[in-house]
């Protein structure tokens, strides 16, 4: 039940769903003067979560940073979360991947892989979709594993755990596979910036030592360009979007317990 909520509720606590709610209520009111304010607040909400620069601040206060390659050898897994690498939607005549928004997170860890600071990379993540929700391909876990075997990581050093639909299992179950399978409870985490504070607070909570290890920036070094402070920008709003929600994500899960 916690898993349809934060999936079919969270569009209607992000910039998007309030700028739809606003429109909505402008469209079917009938005093001019209530229409007026509501178009207003619509306005206000792309302007305010479409200013690049407002934006950008939002994200340099809430991704983890940056940082070099672990320099201790002791943490040899690197643990890469699915979501947004693929692209699922598009139909192919063949099974080659199709790199998504999120890929950096594939791309990161092949780089661990490649400078020697991991030997072995475990991806997390099942299905996502809600069962009506049209998804051609079910398992970017291993369109992922295509892609890394294509780069040159061996299939040998590429582990599947195929089961999670959030954060909170992607943690779970793969606590469970470091033991079982490593005999271990340290690993290299590898997600999107913007994703790193949740995804670090379930390892954690699951009694994994994870050494971050972000990617898929969305944020950029400031500028004072006057055109981000006056002009909304459609990728400023969609960036808006995904923190917001992730934000909202994170005070769920801490009052759920999962952090």
């Amino acid at each position: 039940m916690f898993y349809f909520f934060s999936k079919v509720l969270s569009y209607f606590i992000t910039p998007a769903g309030w700028l739809v709610a606003l429109l909505v209520l402008a469209l079917f009111t009938r005093s001019h003067r209530r229409r007026r304010w509501l178009a207003g607040g619509a306005l206000a909400v792309f302007w305010l979560f479409g200013n690049t620069f407002l934006v950008n601040e939002f994200a340099r206060g809430w991704e983890y940073g940056p940082v070099a390659v672990p320099a201790d050898t002791t943490t040899r897994i690197a643990v890469v979360l699915t979501g947004g690498m693929m692209d699922g939607m598009t139909p192919i005549p063949d099974r080659r991947f199709l790199l998504d928004r999120e890929a950096d997170r594939a791309g990161q860890a092949l780089y661990l892989y490649k400078q020697g600071a991991v030997r072995t990379i475990l991806i997390s993540g099942g299905n996502g979709d809600l069962p009506f929700q049209p998804g051609i391909v079910s398992d970017e876990g291993q369109m992922t594993a295509r892609f890394l075997e294509t780069a040159g990581v061996r299939r040998e050093d590429i582990i599947l755990e195929n089961k999670s639909k959030n954060t909170r299992e992607n943690a779970l179950f793969t606590a469970r596979l470091l033991r079982q399978q490593f005999g271990t409870n340290r690993c290299v985490l590898v997600t999107s910036a913007w994703h790193m504070r949740r995804a670090v607070g379930c390892f954690r909570k699951a009694g994994v030592e994870v050494v971050p290890f972000p990617g898929s920036f969305m944020s950029h070094q400031r500028t004072f360009v006057p055109g981000e402070w006056l002009l909304p920008n459609a990728q400023a709003f969609q960036d808006a979007y995904y923190l917001v929600k992730e934000g909202v994500g994170y005070m769920a899960y801490r009052l759920a317990g999962y952090i």
